[in-house]
């Protein structure tokens, strides 16, 4: 099973209370890639203590991701308690209002119309949630989780199925470039039995010399361990893709750095024009591959 780190899920329930209100709860769950575990929650104030539970909630079956909880509630006046004057306050604008007219000598009342249009002079109480609300929006949360597993599950379906088609084609190629290196060397190898044979008969430093200089070229275009670890990686990451492991992005894209490694070897060490077009082949499918893996948890 592959997941994405991709994913939406979003459900809207009522909720009954006991005085007959019905409240309409919306709750979205989004999540993007990351390289570790994050939430960003908006939640209305009254329910922003339940973020660490969220938390909580969503460790226990996500591993990777940046999550984004959205919470909206119809009426969120219901978790509203009674309206108090805060009578600190109120006593300081009086006793401000009263050191103004002596400090400059003004006339006039403050009267209670002007004072109600001043900022802070209530407190509004919140309500404590109870067991009952608390229990029915993790409900719904729990649910939410789940949708957003089998949304990162079909997402990460996709992409196995695209990574398993880069396979295929990364394997085509690598058995092409191999097929042309045997020819590659067989061109050096002539090249160099006539190079060889001019210098048949010929001693000294400079013609031994020559001749290692001749062996190392052959050594240095010689890409068959190259192509052997190449293949032992793509076997590899064959292997990740079906294992039952839940996390493997990692995995992939250390898989898919080694692979890289290798064929830029083989371009390196085999200056060959058909050699050169087929990895550059597998290195746009290895791009492609690294940025799927970059999706998956």
């Amino acid at each position: 099973m592959l997941l994405s780190m991709t994913g939406f899920a979003s459900k809207t329930a009522v909720l009954s209370l006991q005085d007959g209100t019905k409240v309409n709860i919306s709750i979205n769950l989004k999540s993007l890639n990351s390289r570790f575990f994050e939430l960003t929650a908006k939640l209305p104030y009254a329910l922003s203590q339940l973020e660490t539970d969220f938390i909580k909630a969503l460790k226990k079956k996500l591993h990777r991701g940046h999550v984004y909880v959205t919470m909206h509630m119809s009426n969120a006046d219901i978790l509203k308690g009674s309206i108090e004057p805060s009578l600190t306050t109120v006593h300081g604008y009086l006793n401000a209002t009263e050191l103004i007219k002596k400090k400059f000598n003004l006339q006039g009342e403050l009267t209670l119309g002007s004072l109600l249009t001043l900022p802070d002079v209530f407190n509004v109480e919140e309500k404590s949630i109870d067991d009952n609300f608390k229990k029915f929006i993790f409900t719904i949360f729990e649910e939410l989780i789940d949708e957003l597993l089998a949304a990162q599950k079909k997402e990460g379906d996709n992409l196995k199925t695209d990574l398993q088609g880069r396979l295929t084609i990364m394997s085509q190629e690598i058995v092409k470039i191999e097929a042309a290196a045997v020819q590659v060397m067989e061109k050096q190898k002539a090249k160099i039995s006539e190079s060889l044979k001019e210098l048949a008969g010929q001693t000294g430093e400079t013609s031994d010399t020559f001749r290692n200089t001749l062996y190392t070229m052959l050594d240095k275009i010689d890409i068959h361990e190259e192509v052997v670890r190449f293949n032992s990686h793509l076997k590899n990451l064959a292997s990740i893709l079906e294992s039952a492991k839940e996390e493997k992005g990692k995995l992939l894209d250390f898989t898919l750095q080694e692979l890289a490694r290798e064929i830029n070897t083989i371009a390196a060490k085999c200056a060959d024009a058909t050699i050169s077009g087929l990895a550059i082949n597998i290195k746009v499918e290895l791009e492609k591959a690294r940025e799927q893996a970059q999706n998956i948890v």
